[in-house]
């Protein structure tokens, strides 16, 4: 069992480094948005995120929570 359970933190980890990577990507290349990693999150700053969130589709699905 804790074979599985190292395992399957691992393969989390990687997937976990994979999305921060392909958000950090993404952002990057959305003018006037500030990209920083802390720790484990993925930080996204600049002047009117929240409704350049909802009326830009570059910011829209940046996490791919909906897929």
């Amino acid at each position: 069992m804790r074979a599985a359970l190292e395992k399957g933190a691992a393969v989390a980890g990687r997937r976990a480094d994979a999305v921060r990577a392909r958000v950090v990507a993404a952002a990057e290349n959305v003018p006037g948005v500030a990209v920083a990693v802390e720790g484990d999150a993925v930080v996204l700053s600049g002047r009117g995120m929240t409704r350049r969130t909802i009326v830009d589709p570059r910011l829209q699905d940046i996490a791919g929570w909906g897929r």
